[in-house]
């Protein structure tokens, strides 16, 4: 394998970076291992490396300069300049979220004649991606220019497909792809039934949620509904596993509803595996959502998963096959779904072994890498043919 694909992406790890940079770690390492030579140009920030290898893959970070819009623009000619130099190298460039690399992917591909895809995060309500960009002038050229030149658009649910195509993107360069993880990797080894110590006591039923503390994530709802649960089910208690703009409004809302005691902020962990194993739910209460790695690493784990009905949560659990879906925003049906889930031991081992069978069949990350070899290689076939 010659053909080399270039990965770009706003940020990467070891940033505390959300569920798209995560993909786009996680398909680099998998393409890498598949023989397929691997670039990510991302945004250098203070104490990382301009240029290192990591994982089979080299990642390249182009100095910035200045504040604001101008760290920006240098970011954009960064990158144009490193494709122009590793021209020879690639012929495929596959910008993740609809942002500045993007941008510069699509232009570069252009001019270079390269093929060049781009992955939608999420779309829908004001945390989309799409309407995001209409908000802006700049926005607004990105998306013309995404939509005229990217060879293919990639969506994660078919909301999203069918806001990209009333944005005006041509259907026949839309394809529904899903997010991956590694199954094996990231499977219990025993489905424990206590939880972590760091709770205080043995007897309690933990439920948690990964991810940024945002407005997006709704976790106001979650505590209210938490506070109206534990009146009922004192046993609960809440772990928030990450950190984020909103954590201060949180820990004033916890101390506001006094559940001080059933709620944790254990803060952003690299590593969520000591955490998974010993929970004994998965929340997440989100207003909008793409493919969350979070959902599927706690799937995975063989958690049974408690969401709200948006994005790509619905096909996730498959419109609640797999899980428990509920509205966003809705504080009672929130509550009770938490009491039921915490009351009941046998619901929870079904539904935590129906999540782990859904991954394996579906989100394994060997599947999923083998569905994006395939549109490189449709992409590059039909470059050839031209």
């Amino acid at each position: 394998m010659s053909t080399g694909i270039v990965m770009l992406v706003n940020e990467f790890p070891p940033l505390q970076v959300g569920g798209a940079e995560r993909q786009a770690e996680r398909l680099s390492r998998y393409l890498s291992l598949r023989g397929w030579p691997v670039w990510v140009i991302t945004r250098h920030q203070r104490g990382l490396p301009y240029d290192e290898m990591q994982d089979g893959f080299r990642v390249i970070r182009p100095a910035t300069i200045g504040p604001g819009k101008l760290k920006t623009i240098t970011f954009v000619l960064g990158i144009l300049w490193r494709l122009w130099r590793l021209k020879n190298h690639y012929e495929i460039l596959h910008a993740h979220l609809a942002v500045g690399p993007a941008f510069a992917g699509v232009i570069a591909a252009r001019v270079l004649r390269k093929n060049s895809i781009v992955k939608f995060g999420n779309t829908g309500g004001e945390f989309g991606g799409i309407l995001n960009s209409k908000k802006t002038l700049r926005g607004r050229l990105r998306l013309h220019f995404i939509r005229r030149w990217a060879d293919v658009v990639i969506v994660l649910d078919e909301a999203m497909r069918e806001e990209v195509i009333r944005a005006g993107f041509d259907p026949d360069r839309v394809r529904l792809m899903s997010n991956g993880i590694d199954a094996i990797a990231l499977s219990p080894t025993d489905i424990k039934s206590k939880p972590r110590s760091t709770t205080g006591s043995e007897d309690r039923i933990v439920a948690i949620f990964v991810g940024r503390l945002t407005k997006q994530k709704s976790l106001t709802t979650l505590l209210q509904a938490f506070a109206d649960a534990v009146q009922l089910c004192p046993s609960l208690h809440l772990i928030l596993l990450g950190d984020g703009p909103e954590r201060a409004n949180l820990e004033q809302e916890v101390d506001a509803l006094a559940i001080r005691e059933h709620v944790t902020f254990a803060g952003y962990q690299a590593d969520v595996t000591s955490y998974l194993p010993s929970s004994h739910m998965f929340v997440l209460p989100s207003v909008a959502e793409g493919i969350s790695n979070a959902l599927l690493e706690a799937m995975s784990f063989g958690l049974p998963c408690i969401a709200s009905s948006v994005g790509g949560n619905v096909e996730v659990l498959d419109h609640g096959k797999y899980g428990v879906l509920l509205p966003p925003n809705d504080v009672n049906a929130w509550a009770q779904a938490l009491e039921e889930m915490a009351a009941d031991s046998s619901l929870r081992l079904e539904m935590g072994a129906l999540a782990r069978k859904r991954i394996a069949e579906k989100y394994d990350l060997r599947a999923v890498g083998m569905k994006y070899e395939e549109l490189y290689q449709e992409l590059l076939a039909e470059r050839r043919m031209n």
